[in-house]
């Protein structure tokens, strides 16, 4: 069986956002797949994962011990700043320190590089780069990187349509959710770069939008107080705490909605939307990442719009009968994902 390292820097819990969630499920693909070592700064004690404390670069004699001893094939490299410079510099010091093996790197976002970055990049280039990206995939091309565009996963064991609509009014007693208005939903982290100010104009008296925000990074952003209370002022609801269940929220809302424009305000297939689909809520969305390319309208159910265009959206939606929306392809994207890993790494 192939061994593979895999290298990333948190898979503790809990895992309620989309970089962390993404972490966990490679290691779990590995580990399903191949025999795995995964290191990790922080993370759950399990007999393949090594949790070690190693300097910004990964010069460390003890990582040069641990990757000598398990002599892997390939080396996998998900860093959770996404495709920055110091990125592309840790990977190959990881090709260095393992005797220039195969380096698999895993860019979840795009990120601006200065020009002399950029030269340099040919030099530092990984064997292959999986990204769902379609930004990051162009400068892989024109930097002669071998690469894809990857799919990421969603759990259809947990995210997953309810049977009634009992069921749908019994979670909103549980969660104190209005039982009788239109629930507009939004998960994600609570900051400027997500344009959150835009479902603003969603809240009314028929319509009730809540945000529930990430606990794993809850100082991700300092003016992340002053915009919660801006957005409290329009009455809309935050569940701002760590929910064991996050299915329940989609699945007793009526829609979801995603404003972000900005391209670091998410990663570029975004969680939140592909786990709105497998729970069969419609879609409302700016034209962002790589949704379009990866996942498209699934069935007339994502809804592509300009902020400014959501409220009339909403409307139109409001019409239509929930059951219409259940119809997804999110279980096609997870066999995607799935083989192209596979097919990289064998």
């Amino acid at each position: 069986m192939k061994k593979v390292l895999f290298i990333t820097e948190y898979l503790n819990p809990p895992f309620d956002e989309g970089i962390k969630k993404t972490a966990f499920h490679f290691y779990l693909e590995l580990n399903k797949n191949y025999n795995s070592l995964t290191l990790c700064r922080k993370g759950f004690h399990n007999n393949n994962i090594e949790i070690i404390k190693f300097n910004s670069l990964f010069l460390s004699l003890k990582l040069y011990k641990i990757i000598n001893k398990f002599k892997p094939s390939i080396i996998v490299y998900l860093p959770f700043s996404s495709a920055t410079f110091a990125s592309y510099v840790r990977i190959n010091i990881l090709k260095l320190l393992s005797g220039y093996k195969k380096t698999v790197f895993i860019g979840l976002q795009s990120r601006t590089l200065k020009k002399w970055q950029q030269l340099l990049i040919p030099l530092l280039k990984p064997s292959y780069g999986l990204t769902p990206s379609p930004e990051l995939k162009k400068f892989w091309v024109k930097k002669k990187i071998k690469n894809k565009l990857l799919p990421l996963i969603t759990d259809l064991t947990v995210f997953k349509p309810l049977k009634t609509n009992e069921e749908k009014l019994g979670l909103r007693k549980k969660y104190n959710i209005p039982l009788a208005s239109f629930i507009i939903l939004h998960v994600g982290h609570i900051t400027k770069t997500r344009n959150l100010e835009a479902l603003i104009s969603l809240q009314n008296n028929e319509c009730q939008v809540v945000i529930v925000g990430s606990t794993s990074t809850p100082n991700a952003s300092r003016d992340k107080h002053d915009l919660k209370r801006e957005l409290l002022e329009k009455k809309i609801l935050f569940l701002d705490y760590y929910i064991e269940k996050i299915e329940e929220v989609y699945q007793f809302s009526d829609v979801y909605v995603f404003p972000v424009v900005k391209e670091t305000g998410s990663i570029s297939l975004p969680l939140s939307i592909l786990e709105a689909r497998a729970c069969g809520l419609p879609v409302i969305t700016t034209h962002f990442g790589g949704l379009e390319e990866i996942i498209g309208n699934d069935n007339r159910n994502i809804l592509y719009r300009k902020p400014r265009e959501f409220e009339e959206t909403v409307k139109s939606l409001r019409k239509k009968p929930q059951a219409d929306f259940h119809n997804t392809n999110v279980s096609n994207i997870n066999v995607v994902y799935t083989k192209i890993i596979q097919d990289i790494i064998d």
